[in-house]
């Protein structure tokens, strides 16, 4: 069946572009929000930053709201970003129109358009990488240095982005196409070291209020749970000394209590909430230093019960252990923790369209299938690597995908699906590349 002429002379990359996004906020609009989102636009709105969340992020959507109010003007940024990056990166191998057919479908897949409706970091620096690995294998330089913008914004965007423009900008960025060899690599290296340092400096500075976010949280959470995979028992007495310095709330048997299990807790609830019962969070400096002490004890001192501790983690991180086929999309106004506070909290609220209805009933169900299987994009990125090689483009995101993704064993604080969102976005779009390159041969 062939299109008529004049609709095909107007069908252009443009227009399918822009077709796609608007069918794309047929779904996502004006832009779903949680907790996170929440809490980032109230700094925004409030100008006290913190760095419990990137503060470059609340710093921007405090800028953004001087045009459009709420969550709008972010879904507009990373939706856009993400689209016209993915365009950018097929269009070098693929004619203009299927490759921004192409983008557009890659945008509507279920686990990237139901990520990428939320404002979330994760969002916002997704969008970001995509664009920037699409402009810095621009043949002009200008549009290289935008490129390298863009994965600063990345960066800037959430604080482990530095493990994922790595790979990008070592394998795809060049100063000038004469170079070769070593001093191609070793001014990747050099711009991906600025960039990472760029953007420590620029959130430091935007920062009002420190959080200690490792102190206060994930290293208690680390001792807790290694303590429960401990297998002699350490008496009080050891544990006390150990933990001088901190608040410990149980008055005895402080080993029994990490191992502890409480009735109808999941496995990471159960962890947080026996750490939460067992330590008190540091409220000065010389408690948090007793904390970093302590933890340099306990872990080193028990790497084999840490590592195991880790390893449930990533399990469930992966989908292994415990996937109980819920589905990972989220797609409310506001906080589904507190729906009316936080709209009354953030002035936003918002009702879904009867289209969009029928649209968030059909990506809970698609959630709940294997497409939103995490291990099976782990599999798949391993399938494609041999096929990748040479090819810098799909080598840097296959490779991007895995540091990310490995580096989760030892960073995921919980077992989000989010965490896991660039490993598909990647493993996907280099999908895409390989099969174009096998047919184009």
């Amino acid at each position: 069946m062939r299109i008529p002429e004049a609709i095909d002379r107007r069908l252009t990359p443009r227009a399918v572009l822009a077709l796609g996004w608007l069918g794309f906020l047929v779904y996502a609009f004006p832009g779903f929000m949680s907790f996170d989102s929440i809490y980032q636009l109230d700094e925004a709105r409030i100008g006290v930053l913190s760095d419990g969340h990137p503060p470059a992020m609340a710093e921007m959507w405090r800028w953004v709201e001087y045009f459009i109010a709420g969550p709008l003007g972010m879904l507009v940024i990373q939706s856009v970003a993400f689209l016209a990056g993915v365009y950018l990166i097929f269009v070098r191998r693929i004619r203009p129109r299927p490759a921004a057919i192409l983008a557009v479908l890659v945008l509507w897949f279920p686990p990237v358009a139901g990520l990428m409706a939320v404002i979330w970091k994760d969002s916002q620096m997704a969008g970001f990488l995509m664009l920037g690995l699409g402009l810095v294998t621009s043949e002009s330089r200008r549009v290289r240095l935008w490129g390298i913008a863009a994965f600063l914004m990345a960066t800037l965007m959430r604080h482990n982005a530095l493990l994922m423009t790595g790979p990008l900008i070592f394998f795809s960025f060049t100063w000038s196409p004469e170079q070769r060899g070593w001093k191609r690599y070793a001014i990747a290296v050099a711009a991906w070291l600025a960039i990472t340092l760029t953007a420590q400096v620029v959130n430091g500075a935007l920062a009002d209020n420190k959080r200690y976010i490792w102190t206060d949280s994930l290293a208690l959470c680390d001792m807790a749970a290694t303590l429960r995979y401990t297998e002699a028992t350490i008496p009080d007495d050891q544990l006390r000394k150990i933990f001088d310095g901190i608040r410990v709330l149980p008055a005895h048997d402080l080993h029994a209590f990490a191992r502890r299990t409480p009735p109808d807790e999941s496995y990471v609830q159960m962890l947080w909430e026996t750490t939460y019962e067992m330590f008190g969070i540091p409220e000065t400096q010389a408690e948090r230093d007793a904390v970093a002490r302590a933890w340099k004890t306990i872990v080193f001192g028990h790497l084999g019960p840490y590592l195991k501790y880790r390893e449930q983690i990533y399990g469930r991180v992966l989908q292994l252990v415990d996937n109980d086929g819920e589905s990972p999309i989220y797609n409310w106004y506001v906080d589904i923790q507190a729906p009316y506070y936080s709209a009354i909290r953030a002035d936003h609220d918002a009702t879904s369209s009867h289209i969009q209805d029928v649209l968030r009933d059909a990506i809970h169900v698609v959630g709940r299938s294997r497409l939103f299987w995490i291990m099976g994009y782990v599999a798949l990125a391993f399938l494609l690597l041999p096929f990748t090689l040479g090819d810098r483009e799909a080598f840097g995101l296959i490779a991007s995908a895995f540091t990310n993704e490995g580096a989760l064993f030892l960073l995921a604080p919980t077992t989000d699906w989010r965490y896991s969102f660039w490993l598909i976005a990647a493993t996907v779009v280099a999908l895409v590349l390989v099969i174009a390159r096998r047919l184009h041969r």
